[in-house]
């Protein structure tokens, strides 16, 4: 059994006539009775009454146009999909993000790639920045988004919106962390004083830190270094220190009151989200329609307040 053989027959149940079908096919008719005749062979049924006035279904005809009908809509569909991805050049693609994009894009992107791309595979990848830069060296990430990325050869970087700084806090310190209300926190020089679990360098959020006791002429007290959000706020919730991060880190930790948030944008601490990717040829960046659906979308989220305290930036 072949789709040739499928479409024959039901053009030809459709038009209850072997020649009608054929012009309709722009066929010969002898060729569209052979592939009917070799379905029902295949099938082992006969699916036509012929007569000198036309043809009619069998029972086993009707049931089987029936079935068959929606199939070949269906195929129809997934071709012309097919053939308007493959004209715009929407290919396969893989996505790199930092944890706290993922958390507040990821579930969004899924779906309407799905729906604007469905022929096409979407697949994320979770890491640090330094992770999502090395594949796209590698050519197994083709685009990234993360914060503030660091400048890199052959990277084109797209500062999109920017998103506060917030201070997490235990509920409860241990004996060793001094309390919140024994400092200014809107004091930077003190908020960097403060025992701070924060990833290691070249991570954006710890060059933040760094620029900013390098500009206070302080040194900033990392008490504790991971390498992982997840890590660092679980230290801060029991009571091993303080961490810089972002509301789109913290869904639910606010959500279940795991830890204290308190927001620095008051003294002015934010950090930019960026879109980036690898350049192309005579160092342009790729102008493809994959890279504007996933940039509209990241705009579309902070328009839409689904980015907690974020803001777009303007354009210069």
């Amino acid at each position: 059994m072949n789709l040739r053989g499928l479409r024959y027959f039901a053009a030809v149940a459709q038009a209850r006539s072997f020649t009608k079908a054929a012009s309709r096919l722009n066929v010969a008719q002898p060729a569209v009775s052979r592939q009917v005749q070799k379905l029902e062979k295949d099938l082992g049924v006969d699916l036509l009454k012929r007569s000198k006035i036309g043809v009619e279904l069998t029972g086993a005809g009707d049931f089987f146009l029936r079935r068959a009908l929606p199939l070949l809509v269906e195929l129809d569909q997934a071709k012309e999909l097919l053939s308007h991805q493959s004209k715009a050049q929407v290919k396969d693609i893989i996505i790199g993000l930092t944890t706290g994009e993922g958390l507040a894009i990821a579930p969004m992107l899924i779906n309407r790639w799905a729906e604007m791309f469905p022929a096409s595979k979407l697949k994320i990848i979770e890491g640090l920045v330094p992770l999502i830069y090395s594949g796209l060296k590698d050519k197994t990430i083709n685009i990234g988004v993360a914060p503030e990325p660091l400048m890199f050869e052959g990277i084109w970087t797209k500062p999109l919106f920017r998103e506060p700084l917030v201070l997490i806090s235990p509920h409860k310190v241990g004996h060793t962390i001094p309390t919140l209300d024994q400092i200014d926190i809107t004091d930077i020089k003190s908020l960097l004083l403060l025992p701070l679990i924060a990833p290691s360098m070249p991570n954006p959020l710890r060059a933040k830190i760094e620029d900013l006791a390098t500009t206070y002429n302080v040194k900033a007290n990392i008490s504790v270094e991971v390498d992982s959000m997840p890590i660092i706020k679980d230290l801060v919730k029991r009571g091993r220190g303080y961490a810089l991060t972002t509301y789109a880190h913290l869904t639910n930790e606010i959500k279940h009151d795991m830890v204290k948030v308190f927001s620095l944008e008051p003294i002015g601490l934010w950090r930019n989200v960026c879109l980036f990717g690898p350049l192309a040829k005579n160092n342009t960046i790729e102008n493809s329609l994959a890279i504007n659906f996933i940039e509209g979308l990241l705009l579309d989220t902070v328009k839409a307040n689904l980015w907690p305290g974020a803001s777009i930036l303007k354009e210069d």
